[in-house]
């Protein structure tokens, strides 16, 4: 999932979601939600959490609307575990997969329903970005003609991979990055101290994200992607052997930390970048010794090799055969010089 946590609980408000929230609630006040909501921002900030909490709060009995929701309604308690009638949820069925028409197409047919409650019935898609251009478009059609008492939300870490004219027609709700020190109290309130500001810097300052990669063991998983890199530019590791393993990280995983790494190699080769503007602030000593003797437009080729495979990740490509071709582009960019 796009926000790292499981669809089924009611999450917690997140201490940096306070303003959306009084804007939220000051809606629900004045009966002046809009038909259609775009949770916009960058990825690993709580979206997914805010939208979960939002649909509770749509369905919420509380006549309060700033007290929404209450976590104590029957309506929130099956919220809390995913069984409320009235909140219908749309996700690929994994990661980099696309959302299709025929997804589409159900979630309009749902939406004429009446409602089995007192509230409102909710759709959330997340990512709104996943979906083709065909279920896009379908969409637009019940955007242009809402159905009263629902309410379409869409979350989205690349609004601008959304058509405009589905944009135009939703009310944005934009997330900022959280800012470090916020990031950092709450990493250690969830996860402990224990590798905190490496994670941290690997996610791009992204709490959430952060807290993915220390529970899935991503900084081992980043460090030996660098190693591996490094070992084929030496030409002292085996490029069948490290394909392989790359092949086992997950396409999307690997592709994920490869670009940070190109971005970091990118930075310190422009800017001369500090540690606090990099994902591996903690392995400068080796991002100094992968971008050695590598021109900087070798490197561009490769971040658009990258983007353009992970744009194909929904057609289901072999994982072996990704891992492989990246490291042939990897071992093309890095060949030694002759003497």
């Amino acid at each position: 999932m796009g926000e790292f946590d499981d669809t089924n609980a009611l999450p917690a408000a997140l201490p940096w979601h306070v303003r959306e929230w009084q804007r939220i609630g000051r809606m629900l006040s004045d009966d002046r939600l809009p038909h259609a909501l775009l949770l916009s921002g960058p990825r690993g900030v709580g979206k997914t959490l805010f939208a979960r909490r939002l649909a509770a709060a749509l369905v919420c009995g509380d006549e309060n609307a700033q007290a929404r929701p209450c976590g104590q309604c029957q309506a929130c308690r099956l919220a809390d575990v995913g069984t409320h009638p009235d909140i219908h949820w749309l996700a690929p069925e994994a990661e980099g997969k696309r959302l299709r028409i025929d997804a589409i197409r159900d979630l309009i047919g749902r939406s004429t329903l009446t409602t089995q409650s007192q509230g409102r019935r909710v759709f959330v898609i997340a990512p709104a970005d996943a979906m083709n251009r065909a279920a896009a478009n379908a969409l637009l059609k019940t955007l242009e003609e809402p159905v009263p008492s629902s309410c379409l939300v869409l979350v989205s870490s690349a609004p601008h991979q959304l058509p405009a004219t589905i944009r135009s027609r939703c009310q944005t709700l934009n997330f900022g990055p959280v800012t470090r020190e916020q990031a950092a109290s709450w990493l250690a309130s969830v996860c402990g101290d224990d590798g905190g500001a490496p994670a941290l810097s690997l996610a791009g300052g992204a709490p959430l994200l952060a807290q993915a990669i220390l529970e899935n063991g991503g900084l081992e998983c980043a460090a030996g992607i660098m190693g591996d890199m490094l070992a084929l530019k030496n030409r002292t590791g085996n490029p069948i052997l490290i394909a392989g393993a790359w092949a086992e990280h997950g396409v999307q995983a690997l592709l994920d930390e490869l670009k940070r790494i190109l971005v970091d190699l990118v930075r310190l080769s422009v800017l001369a970048a500090t540690p606090s503007r990099l994902f591996m602030a903690q392995r400068q000593e080796d991002l100094q010794s992968l971008m050695k003797n590598i021109h900087l437009q070798a490197l561009f080729q490769f971040m658009d090799e990258l983007n353009r495979l992970q744009r194909q990740l929904g057609h289901n490509p072999n994982p072996q055969m990704l891992a492989e071709r990246v490291v042939n582009h990897w071992l093309s960019i890095t060949r030694p010089e002759k003497a």
